[in-house]
């Protein structure tokens, strides 16, 4: 049983190497950590939407607002995946 662990200890070693998969799980975790604190934000903020403007309400309900979201978390995310992996690199 010891054995069948060490192997797969092994593969995974042998797949972080690969750069394709380090890009990978390095953006999938900032974006998920993007994508926490966005929308944590975007709660606190949606609350007091109605008390700012009638066209934020609208957008809100159009979905505008999730499309920047989105937009936001992939640039926001791109560029901390970037600077991680240059940093590693260096």
């Amino acid at each position: 049983m010891p054995a069948v662990i060490v192997i797969i200890l092994e593969f995974l070693g042998l797949m972080a190497k690969n750069p394709i998969v380090q890009k990978v799980a390095i953006f999938g975790f900032f974006f998920g950590l993007v994508s926490f604190t966005v929308d944590f934000f975007i709660s606190k903020a949606s609350g007091n939407l109605s008390d700012v403007s009638q066209i934020l309400v609208l957008a809100s309900y159009l979905g505008f607002l999730n499309a920047l979201k989105v937009v936001f978390n992939f640039l926001i995310t791109g560029f901390i995946a970037r600077q991680v992996l240059a940093f590693i690199r260096s």
